[in-house]
């Protein structure tokens, strides 16, 4: 059940694909940074107003932008790049509008090498340098290339008065893809703090990070607020009961998964198996046993072999016999083995219930068995304690021809053999006096 490290990537991994997704095709608009800076003269020092030539065909070229003519536009802008004026705002608009351009066409390293080219310059208006570096940022992410992108993202981010959550997860992601999860859960928590209704995403990015660094207690922190948001999802609750095992707090583990199994929201069959062994562990196997029965009852687990096997061990534990009688009992029937008529006679033989012990033993015998000779050991303890010496000498010859159980069915031989002969002594001095 335990949360594994290789999850937490993965979903990591997941959560920064549909976002970068999400950031390209939100501010892939090839243009519209040049119609906004071409159309506002006031944001331009005076010395360096665009000239009319280069703004009239840029203008010319959006246009066929716009009408997906892209490669006759990148042509234009080629062409136009060669005779505007050098270290110019000019060459500066003409490489940015070549770096969105090449974007569209998905040509990210390309589009990287004009974009940067035109910040180069630094003839650029202060907001839309710094928007291009944000694209160069998401270029690089687009490229897995994320140390690159951080250098341009950070630069990026610090102008931002007031940042919006979708940029400030653009940035944790970022971080998180990079391997440092201490700096991307700030940027996470300021996105999920922000007043928007948050993303599932963000908080899973939370909760990765969080299992990245080890750190499980912010781990149950995250956890706990994603279950405040989406209380069905059970994936949460497992996750939440994993952190708790993880710190050592079984019983809050425990707990966890008992509310979740409660609210109906208990769908994996891992979960529900820990959540019985968990019980068995802290001294509560009733409750896991009774929880697992309701479980098969409701067919929410399959009635097999491994599933009955765990019942009846869980009702063992419990030392509730009766019921751990009758499922060992199933698990025969299901198994086809006489091994679980063997469990039942230790159970019986632990409360000196001999008959049915023998009972049981003689049905092990007649079926298959992993460890016959384990079997008949007990057989002859069971007959010797009833004082049926013969049959229980004979059951311990049985079980000495068994490796494994030649030892002890040697020493319990003797044992009742010397018990046979007190037993006659004692009989024949009854009888004779």
């Amino acid at each position: 059940m335990l949360f594994e490290t290789g999850i937490a990537m993965r979903v990591r991994s997941q959560v920064f694909a549909a976002n970068t997704i999400r950031y390209m095709r939100r501010f892939v608009r090839v243009g519209l940074l040049v119609a906004a800076v071409t159309g506002a003269p006031s944001a331009l020092a005076a010395g360096n107003s665009v000239s009319a030539s280069t703004f009239k065909e840029l203008t010319s070229i959006q246009e066929k932008i716009s009408a997906n003519q892209t490669a006759a536009a990148l042509q234009d802008l080629k062409a136009l790049h060669a005779k505007v004026e050098k270290d110019s705002l000019d060459e500066a608009l003409v490489l940015q509008m070549l770096g969105y351009t090449e974007m569209g066409n998905n040509n990210y390293a390309n589009a990287i090498d004009y974009l940067k080219r035109s910040l180069a310059l630094n003839k650029l208006p202060e907001n839309v340098k710094y928007n291009v570096g944000y694209m160069v940022a998401q270029l690089y992410a687009a490229q897995e290339k994320y140390q690159e992108a951080l250098i341009f993202a950070e630069a990026w981010f610090k102008t931002l008065a007031s940042p919006t959550p979708d940029q400030a997860i653009f940035m944790a992601n970022i971080f998180a893809q990079t391997g440092d999860y201490a700096k991307a859960i700030p940027y996470v928590k300021q996105a999920i703090n922000s007043g928007k209704e948050p993303r599932e995403s963000w908080f899973q990015l939370y909760i990765a990070c969080s299992f990245e660094l080890k750190d499980y207690a912010q781990a149950a922190e995250a956890l706990q607020a994603a279950i405040k948001q989406w209380p069905k999802k059970s994936e949460y609750w497992e996750q939440l009961a994993s952190v708790y095992v993880l710190q050592g707090k079984d019983m809050k583990g425990l707990a966890s998964l008992q509310l979740a199994w409660k609210m109906g929201v208990l769908e994996k069959e891992s979960s529900i198996r820990s959540l019985v062994q968990l019980s068995v562990t802290k001294g509560v196997p009733e409750m896991g046993a009774r929880l697992l029965e309701s479980a098969l009852g409701q067919q929410v687990v399959p009635r097999n072999e491994a599933w009955v096997d765990l019942l009846a061990n869980a009702w063992l534990a419990a030392r509730e016999t009766t019921p751990a009688v009758t499922v060992f009992e199933e698990l025969a029937g299901i198994t086809g083995s006489g091994d679980p008529y063997v469990r039942i006679a230790n159970i019986y033989v632990e409360q000196a219930k001999w008959k049915p012990a023998e009972q049981a033993l003689r049905k092990a015998l007649n079926a298959k068995l992993k460890e016959p000779g384990k079997a008949w050991l007990i057989l002859g303890i069971v007959m010797t304690e009833q004082t049926q010496f013969d049959q229980g000498l004979e059951a311990f010859r049985k079980a000495r021809a068994y490796a494994y159980s030649e030892k002890q069915a040697g020493s319990w031989l003797k044992y009742a053999e010397d018990l046979r002969r007190q037993h006659n002594w004692v009989t024949r001095n009854q009888s004779e006096s």
